[in-house]
This record gives C-alpha cells, sequence and structure tokens, in this order.
C-alpha cells in the first residue's frame, strides 16, 4: 500500500495563507492572458504584432533579404538565450531538491526563515521546478516558430511577384508565426516574473500574496498602461493619414 504520511503532512503544513498564496500564484501565471483580456484596454505585445505583420509586408519589397533574417535570427537568439538559461535553472533546482535536507536544516537556524517543515519546503521547490520547465516548453516552441518564420521568408516572391496572392499569402503567414512566437516568448518570460515572485514563499506565505500581487500589477502597468505602450499607440494614430 502507499504511504501517504508525507502527503498528510503536507496537507496538514500548508495553512491558509499558503493555500491563498498558491492559488494565488497560479491564477496569476497561467491565467494572465485571460485576464489581460478583460482590461479595457490592449496590450502592448498586441501593439508590436501591427508592426510584424508591416515588416513581413515591406519584406516582399526587398531584393535581398538578408535584413530579414538578421532581424528574425536576432529574435531566435535571444530567445534561445533563456531557453538554455531555464535549462541550467530547472538543473540548479533538481540539485537544490536533491539536497534539501541538510539545505533545510541549516535554514532553520534563520530566524527569517519560514520552518513549516522539509516535506513543505520540497513542495516550494517543486512549484519552481514546474514553473521554469513551463517556461522552458513556451520558449522552445518560440524558437520553432521563428524558425517557421525564417522558412517563410526564405520562401517569399522577389520583388516582381510582389503584388500576387501567393506573396500576400506568404507575408501574412510570416507574420502571423512571428506575432505567435512572441506570445510564447512572453509567456516563458512570464514564468521568470512569477518564479521570482514565489522566492519569497520561503519566507512567509503572506510575502508571497504580495509578491504575486506586485508582480502581476507590474506585468499589467508595463503591458497596458505604459509609456512605451502610448508611444507605439501615438506612433499608429500618426502614420494613419499617410496610409
Amino acid at each position: 500500500m502507499p504511504d501517504f504520511s508525507q502527503f498528510l503532512e503536507i496537507l496538514e503544513g500548508l495553512t491558509l495563507a499558503n493555500w491563498i498564496g498558491l492559488g494565488l500564484l497560479i491564477v496569476c501565471w497561467l491565467l494572465y492572458p485571460i485576464i489581460s483580456r478583460w482590461l479595457p484596454r490592449s496590450d502592448l505585445t498586441a501593439e508590436i504584432e501591427v508592426y510584424r505583420h508591416k515588416w513581413m509586408a515591406q519584406m516582399l519589397h526587398r531584393e535581398e533579404r538578408i535584413t530579414d533574417v538578421s532581424l528574425a535570427r536576432g529574435l531566435f537568439g535571444s530567445v534561445s538565450f533563456f531557453a538554455s538559461t531555464t535549462v541550467l535553472l530547472i538543473s540548479g533546482l533538481i540539485g537544490l531538491l536533491a539536497s534539501a535536507p541538510s539545505l533545510y536544516e541549516n535554514l532553520t537556524l534563520s530566524s527569517v526563515f519560514d520552518a513549516t517543515g522539509l516535506a513543505i519546503f520540497e513542495v516550494k521547490i517543486c512549484v519552481l521546478i514546474i514553473i521554469f520547465i513551463h517556461a522552458f516548453f513556451k520558449f522552445g516552441w518560440s524558437m520553432r516558430l521563428h524558425t517557421y518564420s525564417m522558412i517563410f521568408i526564405g520562401a517569399a516572391p522577389q520583388r516582381e511577384w510582389r503584388e500576387g496572392q501567393e506573396a500576400s499569402d506568404i507575408s501574412t503567414q510570416a507574420g502571423e508565426l512571428s506575432a505567435l512566437a512572441s506570445r510564447h516568448y512572453f509567456e516563458g518570460m512570464r514564468g521568470y516574473y512569477f518564479g521570482l515572485a514565489t522566492l519569497p514563499w520561503f519566507i512567509s506565505p503572506v510575502l508571497l500574496i504580495i509578491s504575486v500581487l506586485l508582480t502581476m500589477a507590474v506585468l499589467i502597468r508595463r503591458e497596458h498602461y505604459s509609456r512605451a505602450l502610448s508611444i507605439v499607440r501615438q506612433h499608429q494614430t500618426d502614420a494613419k493619414p499617410g496610409q
């Protein structure tokens, strides 16, 4: 029969504040895209997607696509860097989990550390591992989508054929793939934000609640009410009369 003693220890060690903090973390981390759509203003990522489509439309007018491929490779390299870093973080957290008993024993000597039991300490590490594994899959898929967008750039017809339906379709598809890649990249980055927001949980579940709410406020502020968004929108407004 399975031993449920450790499972019961975890349930007993998780106080109401722990459950609230963990639930809030999961809701804000995974449901941010849905929560973001409830807001009255569109987000910065969506506004930049307009320029991704414009980029792919302008690409058809260039004889040489070296600039476009270089830009796409630059975006790919940025995603690749975070994907590699995420693998290192996951490896470090797994090593931390393996040495959890000795580490927990040393941390309990500190008055700052929340000594709620070894099982709860391991749960907190596992939550971080899950967050960064999810981020890695997001970065991995973003890398693949950026690769596909580069293939579409290579498949785009030359300038003399840019007015055809095929050229228009390829431009649209390349823009959509690039935009989708950016969405997955941002979702991977969101894992970093909430991964850092989880760290105060090792001190106190109340600090976890506060850090998650602050992280959510920062994300909403930057995506929906930032100066960068105002600049992008102003530029789009100024460009409309000349279209």
